[in-house]
């Protein structure tokens, strides 16, 4: 279980969501990220806020990695 504050690693191929934006603009990451759970428990229950390259995304919390846990 994801906690706020974990560092996380977010896989190649994963759809990212702006969590900033009214539209739902998506996009799949290029590359492997690292970032940190802002909030584990927004609107839907199987996405969470992570923070990465200073902007603030939904991500589907299935994907998401802890890192050192």
């Amino acid at each position: 279980m994801l906690i706020n504050g974990d560092l996380v690693r977010i896989p190649q191929g994963t759809v990212i969501i702006e969590a900033s934006k009214d539209v739902v603009p998506l996009s799949v990451a290029t590359k492997p990220r690292m970032g940190i759970v802002i909030d584990n428990k927004p609107v839907d229950e199987e996405l969470i806020k992570v923070l990465f390259d200073d902007e603030v995304y939904l991500v589907d919390k299935r994907v998401v990695q802890l890192v050192g846990g």
